[in-house]
């Protein structure tokens, strides 16, 4: 025995050592891909139409001054420009003191093709002038330039790795496993790359923005941004909460066993566990998001619970018998308890990989395998580390008074426990119906950190955050019509037989080259760009809408006069390369005869998605009939998919999870009656969250959605050894008063104490910048004591009333 011991000690301390050693290779992830729903259509057309619109990511960096934009001011912008170009992965910067001079300055439209138009830096016109230009602005308005002109932004392009999207798409289109593998690894690889490039760069922005004039606020924004400070979020909760769990649960351990030698092993035990699953998740390579960054407080919570209970029935039986029972019995007894708890956590977390949902299929999974990884531990890493002790000496018992409060209160107050628990229930049913998952992003975040500072300036000033697109494929032309006058900024008016004056500088080879560009321009396009352009802009909830016809309109504004179709095709092809490039180009497809029109969403406003979508849907869909094909899409879409999705797959993974868990409890108890009674306390419990989120009027997320198949999952570990200890009692003594007391007494110990543990580690969640990490972490907290309540009061009722 001495030899296996050492063996086992030696074994364990090797693998301890692979673990760390692969810890190193922890993944972290989060991108706009984590939410998403996996296989979605939405998002397979999503990357369709991206690769016809093209589009570069940038970072958004806001300059907000006390007072107006002055000279001070755009120098203070110049010399931003200047300094952040020469970091290494920045390709260009956008800004107010690049856009070019349009209006005051009597250009015409054969102008445009020159490369000397004017703009801020090297124009005589008055400043003031310039900026009423800006903020007046069909294109610049509420993007480089607010409506006080006293904030302006630059568009920091970072610089795209082509290498990066081209094995990402070879890995989309991977036909095998082997090849999906190859590609996915070297993907995974470069990604990583990218990502600490990113991180980098912002990281550059803000050590110097920080030191920079402090008569200028300085705000960042965009997805990248986003991105890099989720991450720093993810490592920085993954650190808080490890320590701050660590100290609870040395404090309760203590307080438990008031000896240091059964606060080691616990812990010993439980760390070793948290050491082999974060290696081997390291591995095989799951990544860490937003959502399953708790999953090391959750293993800590879960191992203390179960090493809890199989410390106390050694205990118990070691004082009872004033003698050393032998570690092998207390193994044998828990064995089927603790193997029947961790299978119904298992099924809980198992419910997450239904959703369609990578990040939480990748909790899901990763919360599987430290159940299994935490039961093996507790049954061998645990009795070995007992069994090094051997002569632990024991303390005094805690006996907790409020234990015989609530055995008394079960036995003597039937009635009143079960009308209350039928009002908590329909009370309950009333807040689930109000349920809903229209939540802001903004609001995801403390108000205190930059990104949440950031997210609500741009939102508020420059014209929104998410974004909405419209995806539009007209049908085929029959016929074209060069000639007919839009009128940009009224109501369209077409005259067939006015006479053109062009002002526009013509090729005479130009319409013989690409006769496709002149005949897409007609006034069923233009008209249709323009209605959807401006129904937009009527929305409440959206900002800053792009299109076609923001170019059109800008057009007209420098003519001076009515545009023709003649005119606005010859304007296409005159206009030059880069002014096409990021003023076109994201807009409209001839080759593919498709349009795209971008708005930003207002998302620190109260806005409802689904009735959002379904209003613009619905008003194209009975407005026009020329389009051969739309589709409303981009990030707002994508993530209310993925609300709508999860919301519906809980609410029938949570029927299914009750089902398996009962289904469990017949084969565990034997018994229908007692697994009917098992059940209820547990129901009761988990539609009591969720009913006290919809009344409270909390919107559901990614992450407080899930509470009520994890709550149920975790909860119902009492239960069983509850009911466990009483069927194993009831070979000894048949009355239910007497098994009742004599559970609260023994087990009620354990039940009362690792609820105490896992709500004070939910609360522990507290410390994130994560809104729906808080939100998850109290709810939680609350359900398990709620399910507490019931195991030691509601379900000693019920097995009392119907004489079990």
């Amino acid at each position: 025995m001495k030899y296996l011991k050492i063996s086992l000690i030696f074994f364990v301390s090797i693998l301890m050592c692979i673990s760390i050693y692969l810890t190193k290779n922890l993944k972290l992830d989060a991108s706009s891909d984590t939410l998403i729903l996996e296989n979605d259509a939405t998002f397979e057309y999503f990357k369709y139409y991206n690769n016809i619109f093209p589009s570069n990511n940038f970072i958004i960096l806001a300059v907000k001054s006390q007072n107006k934009i002055d000279e001070k001011y755009i120098n203070n912008i110049n010399n931003i420009k200047k300094n952040i170009e020469k970091f290494s992965n920045v390709e260009s910067i956008f800004s107010i003191v690049d856009a070019p001079i349009l209006l005051i300055n009597n250009l015409k439209l054969s102008d445009l093709n020159s490369k000397n138009i004017e703009n801020i830096n090297n124009s005589k016109i008055k400043l003031n002038l310039i900026l009423n230009e800006f903020k007046n602005s069909p294109i610049f308005k509420d993007q480089l330039i607010n409506e006080n002109k006293n904030l302006s932004s630059l568009l920091i392009y970072t610089k795209k790795n082509n290498k990066f999207e081209k094995i990402k798409n070879k890995k989309e289109l991977s036909v095998n496993k082997n090849d999906f593998k190859k590609n996915n690894n070297e993907y995974l690889k470069i990604k990583k790359e990218e990502n600490l490039k990113k991180e980098e760069l912002i990281n550059e922005i803000r050590n110097y923005i920080y030191n920079l004039n402090e008569d200028y606020q300085y705000f960042l924004g965009g997805i990248d941004m986003i991105t890099s400070d989720t991450i720093k979020f993810i490592k920085n909760d993954i650190y808080n909460f490890t320590i701050g769990i660590l100290i609870i649960i040395i404090i309760i351990l203590f307080f438990i066993f008031r000896n240091l030698k059964w606060v080691f092993i616990t812990l010993t035990s439980t760390i070793i566990s948290v050491l082999f699953v974060t290696g081997f998740i390291s591995l095989i390579k799951l990544e860490i998001t937003a959502i399953s960054s708790n999953f090391i407080l959750l293993m800590i919570i879960l191992s203390i619970s179960t090493n809890i209970h199989i410390i106390n029935h050694y205990k118990i039986n070691y004082v009872d018998s004033e003698k050393s029972i032998n570690l092998k019995n207390t193994i044998q007894k828990m064995f089927w308890p603790c193997l029947y708890t961790t299978l119904t956590t298992i099924v809980a977390f198992g419910s997450l990989l239904f959703s369609n949902i990578k990040p939480l299929i990748d909790f899901g999974n990763i919360m599987i395998i430290a159940l299994i990884f935490l039961f093996i531990s507790s049954f061998t890493i645990l009795p070995l580390l007992i069994s090094l002790f051997p002569k632990i000496k024991n303390s005094e018992k805690i006996n907790f008074s409020i234990l015989h409060k609530f055995y008394l209160i079960s036995i003597n107050k039937t009635k009143y426990i079960f009308a209350i628990n039928i009002i908590i229930f329909l009370i309950s049913i009333y807040g689930i119906y109000k349920l809903n998952v229209e939540n802001s992003f903004i609001n995801y975040f403390k108000s205190n950190t930059e990104i949440y500072k950031g997210m609500k300036l741009i939102d508020s000033e420059l014209g929104g955050t998410t974004p909405l697109d419209i995806i539009i494929k007209f049908s085929e032309n029959k016929e074209s019509n060069f000639i007919t006058e839009i009128k940009i900024n009224d109501d369209v008016d077409i005259d067939l037989d006015e006479d053109i004056d062009i002002d526009i500088d013509i090729d005479n080879d130009i319409f013989v080259s690409d006769k496709n560009i002149n005949n897409w321009f007609t006034n069923e396009k233009i008209n249709t760009i323009k209605k959807i352009h401006k129904y937009l802009e009527s929305k409440n909830e959206v900002g800053k809408v792009q299109s076609l016809y923001s170019l059109i309109e800008m057009a007209n504004l420098i003519n001076k006069d009515k545009l023709t179709n003649f005119e606005i095709s010859v304007l296409y092809n005159e206009i030059p390369d880069n002014y096409k490039q990021s003023l076109i180009k994201p807009y409209l497809s001839i080759d593919e005869n498709m349009i795209k029109i971008s708005a930003r969403i207002k998302d620190s406003l109260d806005i409802k998605r689904k009735n959002l979508i379904g209003e613009i849907d619905s008003y194209i869909s009975n407005e026009f009939k020329n389009i051969e094909e739309y589709k409303i899409n981009g990030l707002l879409v994508l993530y209310n998919n993925l609300l709508q999705s999860l919301f519906k797959s809980q609410i029938k993974s949570f029927g299914i999870i009750l089902i398996s868990i009962f289904l469990m409890f017949l084969v565990l108890f034997r018994s229908f009656k007692i697994s009917i009674i098992a059940i209820i306390p547990n129901i009761i419990a988990s539609t009591f969250i969720l009913g006290i989120i919809g009344i409270m009027g909390i919107s559901l997320d990614i992450m407080t959605i899930t509470i009520a198949a994890i709550t149920i999952g975790i909860a119902v570990d009492n239960t069983i050894h509850y009911i466990y200890k009483i069927l194993e009692n009831k070979k000894i003594e048949k009355k239910s008063i007497k098994l009742i007391e004599n559970t609260h007494n023994t087990v009620g110990n354990a039940i009362l104490t690792t609820s105490l543990t896992i709500s004070l580690g939910f609360l522990v969640l507290v410390l994130s910048n994560f809104i729906p990490t808080i939100l998850f972490g109290l709810f939680t907290a609350l359900a398990m004591i709620t399910a507490l309540v019931g195991v030691l009061i509601t379900l000693p009722t019920m097995l009392n009333k119907f004489k079990i």
